[in-house]
């Protein structure tokens, strides 16, 4: 019988295009299938580096046949790379099912780390923490995120989630409404031209972005552990 491939789950940029690594690289330019969110994304970053591959694209409304296809692949003795629009596959978006199924069938996976928008806002944050809980996207309805909040809001931890520039202001107002003043950041376009932290108390915080315009990518750190 044919050896097994392997998946690869490569981390890439999250913004600047310069903050790949050479495994990344090494691991792209061999691979036999290169799996994607968008493939128009990953193209330019490809040739950047001068790198041609077959694309697939995969992404969260996929068709359990494109799983199915990357399993027949790798049970051919191929390489796949799995890779997101930018930093770490696998956290919140659909690359964990895909890495189940492999997992399942007996399949090898191997990560090759890299960037990360929730490490990359932690280490700017200025924040002392041992321990934290990434919440990643929360529900896109009101009523959802806030019932989610008052679970929270009972919590004493850091907590870690990404918001969508049309949700920021509507998700820091709920926020101040159910967790009250505790202590914020949020990261703007981290690694981008525009990159810009807001610190300070929610209240402080939703001026600062109103006053400067809700857009880009953004990454918010909620500290409360002092709620009390």
């Amino acid at each position: 019988m044919t050896d097994r491939g392997t998946l690869y789950i490569v981390s890439t940029p999250i913004g600047n295009l310069k903050d790949i690594t050479l495994r990344a690289l090494e691991t792209l330019r061999s691979a036999d299938l290169i799996a994607c969110e968008d493939t128009r994304v990953t193209l330019k970053l490809l040739n950047r580096h001068e790198i041609k591959k077959p694309l697939l694209s995969f992404h969260s409304k996929s068709h359990q046949s494109v799983i199915e296809r990357i399993l027949r692949t790798i049970q051919g003795g191929a390489s796949v790379v799995y890779v997101t629009d930018s930093g770490t596959p696998s956290v919140s978006d659909p690359g964990a099912r895909l890495v189940q199924r492999v997992v399942d069938d007996g399949g090898k996976v191997v990560p090759i780390p890299g960037p990360s928008a929730v490490h990359a806002a932690l280490a700017a944050s200025g924040i002392p923490y041992g321990e934290y809980v990434f919440l990643g996207f929360l529900s896109n309805k009101a009523a959802r995120r806030r019932r989610a909040l008052s679970l929270l809001k009972e919590q004493e931890n850091l907590f870690i989630l990404y918001e969508s520039p049309h949700r920021l202001l509507s998700f820091l107002q709920d926020v101040h409404d159910i967790c009250g003043d505790i202590h914020c950041i949020v990261a703007k376009e981290m690694t981008k031209k525009f990159e810009k932290y807001y610190r300070g108390s929610v209240g402080e915080v939703t001026e600062m972005v109103t006053r400067d315009g809700v857009r880009g990518e953004y990454t918010v750190l909620l500290d409360n552990r002092d709620a009390s």
